[in-house]
């Protein structure tokens, strides 16, 4: 068996470490996972979305939908575009 540091890998956290983690208030925009992601048309696009200005004619369509749809309300919030505009 090698260890965890012979193979590059790095090494599991313990739960006391973990807890620790959690309570800092960078561990939300560290970790979080990303929404799962609708590619299914009459859907916004993660990709364009995470580069297209927010002001954009893209991003103004799509905040209308997204209001009323949760999956790509949930894009918004991740990648901090308020919905209100």
């Amino acid at each position: 068996m090698y260890s965890s540091a012979v193979l590059g890998r790095p090494r599991r956290k313990s739960l006391d470490e973990l807890i620790h983690l959690v309570q800092q208030p960078s561990f939300a925009g560290l970790y979080r996972r990303a929404p799962q992601m609708c590619d299914a048309p009459g859907h916004v696009s993660l990709r364009l979305l995470e580069v297209a200005p927010p002001k954009s004619r893209y991003v103004r369509r799509w905040r209308r939908h997204a209001r009323r749809c949760p999956s790509c309300a949930s894009l918004f919030h991740y990648l901090g575009i308020s919905l209100e505009g």
